[in-house]
């Protein structure tokens, strides 16, 4: 079975994916004329913590991502760009999901 990794034990595929995804919720924020702090509480989620999601230092919980999904108005798959099992910038990536039950 594999270890759980720490933040600064990501792949750089995976960092530049958690860079990429909280770039993505950023924009949605923002598009939704949302600011920081609404969207955080309206989530509830700590300021600091969606300050650090959207900057791609911190790999939130599932249940954080749905949250925020939820508020935006958005399905899960639709938070999550490029998520598809073909998606070449994610290589590696299911197989370690696969062998971790």
């Amino acid at each position: 079975m594999l270890k759980p990794r720490r933040p600064q034990e990501f792949t750089p595929q995976e960092t530049q994916y958690l860079i990429d995804l909280g770039a993505h919720i950023r924009a949605l924020r923002q598009e939704r004329q949302l600011g920081l702090e609404e969207l955080a509480d309206q989530a509830g989620i700590h300021r600091t913590h969606l300050w650090k999601i959207e900057k791609g230092q911190l790999n939130a919980g599932i249940v954080n991502y749905l949250r925020l999904a939820n508020q935006l108005g958005l399905t899960p798959s639709a938070l999550f760009p490029d998520l598809s099992p073909d998606s070449t910038d994610l290589q590696g990536i299911p197989a370690r999901l696969e062998d971790n039950p």
